[in-house]
């Protein structure tokens, strides 16, 4: 039985490359990364943010993950996607824009390690929204934000010769945090499709839980109640008036 989100639905979903072994934990100064080495993928990225004080410039360039073990694949390059297949961006997991905490956290940030294919649609409209949701809430209490991605089709992976990476099918980020006034947990997520027709980003909320079932409970790997896993809001959190994210 699939599981309907909005415009999708979804039969079957493996997370990335659930038969590679060599899956390791990359610790940066701002958040951690799970990292499959012979995928030259990340898996999994989790970090937590408080209230925005950072003022750290992103850097102009993207950069090969320096900090890979030996043996660790990573990609080939750091050139432009587009530069291969127009409409597909160099797409950050965690956004710069959250580790504007100092230049080593947003340099990090730009490691290739750190990005996957987006199609650009994705990436410039409903992946930038999500994002604002955790830029604007941090003010209010602390955020925690944990994403992944999931790979399930060869169809799309245009960047293997020239990056050595395959294409992401869909991307899911959580954000949990508490109500500023009450102190009341609060949850929220989405699962993405990574292609040009994405629809509204109220489309693809989901709750923790049925996350969990569509892409794995371990792939997930959040620790919470099962109150705050049921949780679900009809619509993506509006941003509180004086947010100015950016």
């Amino acid at each position: 039985m699939g599981l309907k989100l909005g415009m999708i639905v979804i039969v079957s979903i493996l997370s990335g490359a659930a038969s590679a072994a060599h899956v390791i934990t990359l610790n940066r100064d701002a958040y951690s990364l799970t990292y499959d080495c012979d995928l030259r993928s990340a898996l999994r990225y989790e970090y937590t943010l408080n209230k925005d004080k950072g003022s750290a410039s992103r850097p102009g360039s993207f950069f090969l993950d320096p900090d890979l073990p030996s043996g660790c694949k990573r990609q080939f390059s750091t050139q432009a996607y587009a530069a291969v297949e127009p409409g597909w961006d160099r797409g950050h997991l965690v956004t710069s824009n959250h580790m504007d905490i100092n230049a080593t956290a947003m340099k990090q940030a730009n490691y290739m390690s750190n990005v996957a294919p987006q199609a650009s649609r994705f990436n410039q409209g409903i992946w930038v929204e999500a994002e604002n949701v955790a830029e604007c809430y941090r003010d209010l209490a602390p955020v925690q934000v944990v994403g992944g991605l999931v790979y399930e089709d060869d169809s799309n992976d245009y960047f293997l010769e020239s990056h050595g990476i395959p294409t992401p099918e869909y991307f899911w980020k959580v954000i949990l945090t508490q109500d500023a006034k009450s102190g009341a947990a609060k949850a929220i997520a989405w699962l993405i499709p990574n292609d040009e027709d994405v629809g509204d980003l109220d489309d693809y909320i989901l709750s923790i839980r049925e996350l969990e079932e569509t892409v794995g409970a371990a792939a997930v790997s959040i620790q919470a109640s099962a109150a705050v896993k049921a949780m679900k809001p009809t619509r993506t959190w509006s941003l509180p008036g004086n947010c100015n994210p950016g």
